[in-house]
Parts: C-alpha cells; sequence; structure tokens
C-alpha cells in the first residue's frame, strides 16, 4: 500500500515553526536591539557633531547622517513596476476616453 502524503499538515508544521522562530525573536528582544544600536549610531553622530562644533571645524549635516538604503529591486520586481504602471495607464486613458464619449453622446 501505498501512504498518502498530507501537503497540508506539512505546511501547517512549516509554518506554525516559522511562527515560532519569529516568536522567539521577538520575545528575545531582537528587534529592540537592532533599534537601540540605530539609537546609539544617532547618540555618537550627535557626540561627534558637537564636538565639531565646539572645535570650531567646519559642520556638515551629511557626513553625520547614516542612510542604510538596501535595493531591493531585481528583474521580477521591475517588470511587475512595469506592468502595474502601464495597467494604471491604460485605465486612466480608457476611463477618460469613455467619459470623453459619454459627454460627446449626452452632453
Amino acid at each position: 500500500m501505498k501512504k498518502k502524503r498530507n501537503w497540508f499538515l506539512r505546511m501547517l508544521t512549516i509554518l506554525f515553526i516559522i511562527y515560532i522562530g519569529l516568536y522567539i525573536a521577538s520575545i528575545s528582544g531582537y528587534y529592540e536591539s537592532t533599534l537601540s544600536n540605530k539609537v546609539a549610531l544617532t547618540d555618537e553622530a550627535i557626540k561627534r557633531f558637537e564636538q565639531d562644533v565646539i572645535d570650531g571645524k567646519e559642520v556638515d549635516v551629511e557626513s553625520y547622517i547614516i542612510e542604510e538604503k538596501a535595493d531591493y529591486s531585481n528583474k521580477f520586481s521591475d517588470a511587475g513596476e512595469k506592468l502595474g504602471t502601464s495597467i494604471q495607464k491604460i485605465l486612466t486613458e480608457g476611463i477618460s476616453g469613455v467619459w470623453e464619449a459619454i459627454k460627446v453622446l449626452f452632453f
């Protein structure tokens, strides 16, 4: 006899394991830890800024701001963005065209 595999239970088990992992990460304070690291970096930048002002150095705000921008774009996200823009353009022009036709017919 061939035993049937229950894909639903496997998927449910995987989702439960992911949930437990995320729950443990939240309880252990991982997110709060990353936020406190960002605050610590900001405090260090403020101290550097104040010291540079006291020393009379030339102060530029851009040298104290740390921006961490991650670029998550890839072929699929670019294609999705182009598709969304195209659909928006077609719908916008289509609706305005229908409205113009209604105005010509009835007004």
